[in-house]
Order: structure tokens, then sequence, then C-alpha cells
């Protein structure tokens, strides 16, 4: 039966969290650089429409709409 030792799994689950971590960070990153795109991009094409209000605690609030695309 093969054995690891305890400093050897340590080393490696570390390894693997580190590893996990730094893709779930990149992959939120790019992510939020194209809803960003998006964004601009539907506000650019008129699709894209907002305005603000307070609600009634006196909160300022954002009311989005987007448009469907043309061809849905």
């Amino acid at each position: 039966m093969m054995m690891i030792s305890t400093e050897s799994f340590v080393l490696l689950v570390s390894g693997l969290l580190a590893t996990g971590a730094f893709l779930l960070w990149r992959h939120g990153i790019k992510c939020y650089d194209r809803g960003i795109t998006d964004a601009i991009l539907m506000h650019r094409n008129g699709r894209l429409k907002y305005d603000t209000y307070f609600d009634d605690e006196g909160n300022k609030m954002i009311n989005i709409e987007i448009e469907p695309m043309e061809d849905e």
C-alpha cells in the first residue's frame, strides 16, 4: 500500500487550494470585464436604459431595463 507523509499531503492540499483560488479569482475578473463590456455596448446601442429613484426609506435605487435584441 502506498503511503504519503503528512507534510507531503499538507503541501499537496495547500498547492491545490492555492491553484483553485487563483483560477476562481481569474474567472471572476474575466466575467466582470465581460459584463462591463456588455453593459457599455448595450447602452451605446440604446438597449440598456436606467433611471434612479429613492425608495420609501430614502435609499437611492436604480431601475435597469434591458430591451431584447432585434432578432429575438
